[in-house]
């Protein structure tokens, strides 16, 4: 009888010399991202970064960015944006064991270079000498087109938006075509009491503590062929 049982225990030994054991850790790799933003922009506005969903894979986002940024949405929306929050923005995607490689996108938040700098809620109309008429302003978008609007007893400014949505902090283009059925998205309508409209000029978008500054400089209104005069303001909705 004892003769089996060494022959088993012998056998048994045998097979545990040539097992084995490893530490190495295996991974694996998620296909890259692509990854796009809706900069530039100016400060005040909304920073929108974009991941295309990966086909067939159900994963986890990971971004990073300036000032510490960290999102797990696969589009996250940044509000308010200032300057400082201008720089590369990074995205990795996760499941399980395995992950992407990290994608990256520059943005780029930089106030526009306004060439003036008008008293707040004021019209200076060039080479008049009442200058500068105070103004009050203030907006609406109830069933129809977003504007601003600045007026005193004897003057009065409006801006009107291609949308009755609130605009987004920007530089846009006076439309000389108006009415507004017909303008982009980074164009305005400007007018004036008369009414006279504006044909030349940008007006400077920007935003602060939820209210939206308008600033343009020396735009063109036409009266005639031969009679013309600019307007600059800074307009700020109380």
């Amino acid at each position: 009888m004892k003769k089996p049982l060494l022959y088993l225990f012998l056998f048994v030994c045998t097979i545990s010399l040539f097992s084995c054991a490893t530490n190495e850790t295996i991974t694996c790799y998620l296909p890259n991202n692509t990854i796009t933003s809706n900069s530039p922009l100016v400060p005040g506005g909304s920073l929108q970064l974009k991941a295309a969903a990966p086909n067939n894979l159900e994963v986890s986002y990971s971004w990073s960015g300036p000032n510490n940024f960290q999102s797990a949405l696969q589009n996250p929306i940044i509000k308010n944006v200032t300057a400082s929050m201008s720089g590369v923005y990074k995205l990795k995607t996760i499941k399980g064991i395995c992950e992407s490689s990290e994608s990256t996108v520059d943005v780029q938040i930089s106030a526009p270079n306004i060439p003036c700098n008008p008293d707040t809620n004021t019209l200076i109309f060039n080479g008049d000498l009442l200058n500068p008429r105070k103004v009050s302003t203030s907006t609406t978008n109830y069933n129809q087109n977003f504007k601003i609007y600045a007026s005193s007893l004897s003057d009065q400014i409006t801006i009107e938006f291609a949308s009755e949505e609130r605009p987004a902090p920007g530089i846009y283009r006076i439309c000389s075509d108006c009415p507004t059925s017909f303008l982009a998205k980074d164009q305005v309508c400007v007018t004036s009491k008369y009414p006279v409209m504006a044909t030349e000029g940008l007006i400077y978008l920007s935003s602060s503590n939820g209210k939206l500054t308008a600033t343009f400089c020396n735009i063109i209104f036409y009266i005639s062929s031969t009679s013309s005069y600019k307007v600059s303001a800074k307009l700020t909705e109380n």
